[in-house]
């Protein structure tokens, strides 16, 4: 055998033993992955399952705090219509009365003014 044979019988070599590295490697880096991949969908299968209450509660308290938002809106509203018309009557009634004083004021001075002469 000369030189150039045996060259390539060893660059022969050397790639077969390339080959089953990098075959066992890519078989290792495959099991893994897969491994991974279980272990995230049950991660996920956990976590849905564990979601479910909560957004369950989460719509309860959203809808109660809902229907609490209401009534106090309806309260507030009951309570500003109960003060303007409150208001609105004592306006009324403070305009009367104004009416009414200026006439006794009128009267008082013009009481006083007869008796003076």
């Amino acid at each position: 055998m000369d030189t150039m044979q045996i060259s390539l019988l060893v660059l022969v070599i050397v790639s077969i033993i390339c080959l089953i590295v990098l075959t066992v490697y890519l078989a290792k880096v495959l099991f893994s992955a897969n491994k991974l991949i279980n272990n995230v969908n049950q991660t996920m299968d956990t976590v849905n399952g564990e979601l479910k209450p909560v957004v369950n509660d989460l719509k309860e308290t959203i809808s109660g705090v809902n229907s609490l938002v209401k009534t106090a809106d309806n309260r507030v509203k009951l309570i500003n219509c109960t003060l303007n018309g409150i208001i609105g009557a004592t306006g009324v009634l403070g305009g009367k009365l104004k009416g009414v004083m200026s006439g006794v004021i009128e009267g008082f001075k013009a009481g006083i003014n007869m008796f003076k002469k």
